[in-house]
């Protein structure tokens, strides 16, 4: 008996704007506070960590994603609230899928 095929996953929409992570955690940590001395080595950690899954982490995307959004956790928290819910749709909109109803 022949195995069939997958069929290919569909193309993306062209009307949904294109998903990046950088661009999302450079929006979530623009207007963040400085309060602590490691803020600005905590911004650039969660870029390079955004940047390698907009590129592709491979075998190690869950990795980066748990690092990635530890890192936002930190930096959310030091704003002084206890309000998790801009870092939680955050970290949910990373796990929606394209043409996904949310995303329209």
């Amino acid at each position: 008996m022949a195995r069939r095929r997958p069929a290919p996953p569909p193309e993306p929409d062209p009307d949904l704007p294109a998903l990046s992570v950088e661009a999302a955690v450079r929006e979530t940590v623009a207007d963040l506070p400085e309060e602590s001395l490691a803020h600005a080595s905590l911004v650039a950690l969660a870029l390079t960590l955004a940047r390698k899954l907009d590129e592709g982490a491979g075998l190690a995307t869950a990795a980066v994603a748990r690092e990635l959004r530890s890192t936002l956790d930190v930096l959310t928290k030091q704003e002084g609230g206890d309000d998790d819910d801009a870092l939680n749709d955050f970290v949910s909109s990373l796990s929606t899928p394209l043409g996904h109803p949310t995303l329209s």
